[in-house]
């Protein structure tokens, strides 16, 4: 068929988990989490809708997602005994809590194409645009914190014999202060600093390769070079610089 296309709903849900219910943790300077006994489940409703087209050596697919959720696990303000500051570790810190929000939604579209240039040669690219929101104490609505940058992957793959070849990018868009929720806003510890010294989260690239050879049937040799032009980077929200340029040998032998 030429023409394909897809609907889904579907229903969760997610019940508060130990850490949510009982950890005590300092989620940045100057706050502490306590514990909230009181949470409830959160409910996801899912809605999907795509197509996919396919010609003799072009496929593209494309796909809406829409999610709801009712009583969103969040961070938020909190008291303890009444107090809404504590000392922590010596400092007097926010009083925190993981709470039930009035609601949550993520929305975005998935893309993705794949391209046979000739028998042995074959293009492959996806693109996903994520974008979220929840309610504050005030009823206005903010970005979710979990809801990810523009990101995305292109492979330029050739297959022959017993020799596969992979040159790929992946990539990341960015957020801006702006872009960021409210909690991620007040962690400049995480990220870049932009010329007003607020921070944000760069977008990135990184170029990479992988080689395969199938040696004998069950004997398989690889070797990647990650990030080959040494790009700096940070994921989203993650704090932690990403490796540098790496190089990964390795082989595979599957026992008969």
């Amino acid at each position: 068929n030429i023409l394909s296309t897809k609907l889904n709903f579907s229903t969760s849900f997610r019940a508060p988990n130990v850490d949510d219910v009982g950890k005590i943790f300092d989620s940045e300077p100057g706050s502490v989490v306590v514990p909230n006994p009181d949470l409830e489940s959160e409910y996801a409703y899912n809605g999907e809708l795509g197509f996919s087209l396919n010609f003799s050596n072009v496929r593209f697919d494309a796909s809406g997602f829409y999610t709801y959720l009712d009583n969103a696990l969040v961070r938020r303000d909190f008291e303890l005994d009444g107090e809404s500051m504590i000392v922590y570790q010596g400092e007097l810190s926010q009083v925190q809590a993981i709470q039930n929000a009035a609601f949550g939604k993520v929305y975005g579209l998935e893309l993705g194409t794949q391209v046979d240039i000739t028998k042995s040669l074959m293009l492959t690219s996806q693109l996903n645009i994520t974008e979220g929101v929840e309610e504050d104490d005030d009823g206005n609505e903010n970005a979710l914190r979990h809801a990810a940058p523009l990101f995305g992957n292109t492979h330029l793959i050739y297959k022959r014999n017993k020799l596969t070849l992979d040159a790929f990018a992946e990539y990341n868009g960015q957020f801006d202060f702006k872009d960021l929720a409210p909690s991620e806003q007040n962690k400049p510890e995480l990220y870049a600093t932009d010329k007003n010294g607020n921070p944000f989260s760069p977008s990135w690239y990184t170029l990479n390769l992988t080689a395969q050879y199938d040696i004998l049937s069950n004997l398989t040799a690889t070797a990647s070079l990650e990030n080959i032009t040494d790009q700096r980077y940070r994921k989203y929200s993650s704090g932690i610089a990403a490796a540098g340029r790496n190089l990964i040998l390795a082989l595979n032998y599957t026992f008969p």
